[in-house]
């Protein structure tokens, strides 16, 4: 207690200097405009404040506060090494800016990461290997029941929806996305005037809140559906059933990021926390979900039809695969997230300890369909943490077809890794509807690094194979990658 009234006394002589009452010869006007506003932040403190440490150190308290609200900024600039930081390194973002920024893309002195560290992986080259291909990477999607099947990047921008991230980053990415010729995913947000400005080729998600195509209860609306489906620059339709960084939990926008635009898209209540369910209401078990999947062919003409989960009980697998084959009702593609997976906002626990990781949940798909034959009639898209030209061949291995990321392109939009993507006060613009600070990110500048992240990461990719001794992404094999073991 004594500590406390010392600091009040203090606070107190400092009032009374300031407010005239205690002549020293020194004094001005300026150090009243000074003193006098410390003095009531520190009285506030005392008497006001719930905050513990504040209350036992008036005004020294705040500096305790400022120092853990900046913990993560400071340990990132000032503390963590290259090879620390969390979710991603400093040398992995390091990458990204590099090659957004299409500058020199090589590192000095020889790797930072511990070449001996236990399940430290690398890629076994050719004393042969080959000259890079100049070709561009790239699969078609459709089975046999879709009449437009898609031509698509092996590398897309994952879902990220407006009102997740801002207007200009949702520009920034589809003009990206236009210059490099690879698919936007919209999020399950909706569809908006922003994913078509610059007329790339588009994936139209949507989910549980069947936001875009929605009627006033919250319910799939077909005749809305049907509207987006058909525009031109929608090439693939993808049924969001679960993601990565919060399956079974469903999502959440907050308040503060739900503008009257983004309702108006959504066709929401405007400035309301906006909850879509964990579950869906078009369909209950694995049979509906054929025939729905059959439905969306329809309304959208013959496009490719997927859907994103992140893998819970493989069982679970089984009783849906066997109702595609049932139902005739067999998706064009399967879009994978890990557990790894990102998201604006999300519940502590299923973030951190729900949803399995995609390095195990993809052998399992791959083997599951195999086993089911229907292997050759959907792809597999994968994401999660899905970062360097390594990361793609290796989840190759394990049986990908084609790969999504999300914070990826956001480093490559200049994401610092705040960690402040719901609270809509991100420094960057890119996850934030605040005027002022969406104004930060110039789309002219971003577009071309997003494209230039994707193209460079490709060639990363091809360099990769060429080094190998490979001609095309399809000889990759499993003996290409091998892992230290004490």
């Amino acid at each position: 207690m004594r500590r406390k009234f010392i600091i009040i006394a203090i606070l107190a002589i400092v009032g009374l200097i300031s407010l005239n009452i205690i002549h020293i010869d020194w004094h001005s006007w300026l150090l009243t405009a000074v003193l006098l506003p410390l003095l009531i932040l520190g009285l506030y403190d005392y008497f006001i404040a719930a905050n513990n440490i504040r209350r036992q150190y008036p005004l020294l308290g705040r500096l305790s506060n400022m120092i853990e609200k900046q913990r993560h900024v400071l340990q990132e600039i000032l503390i963590q090494n290259s090879t620390e930081g969390a979710p991603f390194t400093l040398l992995q973002r390091q990458l990204v800016y590099k090659r957004a920024d299409d500058l020199l893309k090589h590192f000095p002195l020889g790797t930072q990461i511990d070449y001996y560290a236990k399940g430290r992986q690398w890629f076994e080259h050719s004393v042969f290997p080959l000259e890079k291909s100049k070709e561009d990477i790239r699969i078609t999607v459709g089975n046999k029941e879709c009449t437009k099947p898609y031509s698509c990047s092996i590398l897309n921008v994952a879902g990220m929806s407006y009102g997740s991230i801002s207007a200009t980053a949702t520009l920034a990415l589809n003009g990206g996305a236009a210059i490099g010729n690879f698919a936007h995913n919209t999020g399950e947000g909706g569809f908006t005037p922003y994913h078509e400005k610059y007329g790339a080729d588009v994936i139209f998600q949507f989910g549980t809140g069947y936001f875009g195509c929605r009627d006033k209860e919250g319910n799939f609306d077909e005749k809305l559906f049907k509207e987006v489906a058909e525009k031109n620059c929608v090439k693939m339709i993808e049924v969001k059933i679960s993601q990565g960084a919060k399956p079974g939990f469903g999502a959440i926008l907050p308040a503060s990021k739900n503008t009257k635009e983004i309702a108006k898209y959504r066709n929401i209540e405007p400035h309301t926390e906006i909850h879509s369910p964990a579950f869906h209401s078009a369909f209950k078990n694995a049979k509906d979900l054929a025939i729905f999947i059959k439905k969306l062919r329809a309304l959208s003409e013959g496009k490719p039809v997927g859907i994103k989960i992140c893998l819970g009980n493989p069982s679970e697998l089984h009783t849906i695969f066997e109702a595609f084959k049932a139902e005739n009702g067999i998706p064009d593609f399967i879009a994978i997230d890990g557990g790894e997976g990102g998201t604006g906002a999300g519940s502590i626990d299923a973030i951190d300890y729900v949803g399995k990781p995609l390095y195990n949940a993809l052998p399992l798909v791959d083997k599951m369909l195999k086993q089911h034959d229907l292997r050759q009639e959907v792809k597999i898209f994968v994401s999660g943490k899905i970062i360097s030209a390594f990361d793609i061949v290796k989840l190759k291995v394990l049986g990908a077809d084609a790969f999504y990321s999300a914070r990826g392109f956001m480093f490559a939009l200049g994401c610092v890794q705040s960690l402040v993507c719901n609270q809509n006060t991100c420094p960057t613009g890119i996850t934030t509807m605040d005027p002022a600070r969406e104004a930060a990110l110039l789309v002219t500048d971003k577009k071309q690094k997003v494209a230039n992240y994707h193209r460079n990461t490709i060639h990363g990719v091809q360099e990769l194979l060429a080094s190998a001794g490979l001609s095309h992404f399809d000889e990759v094999s499993e003996d290409l990658i091998k892992e230290f073991e004490f």
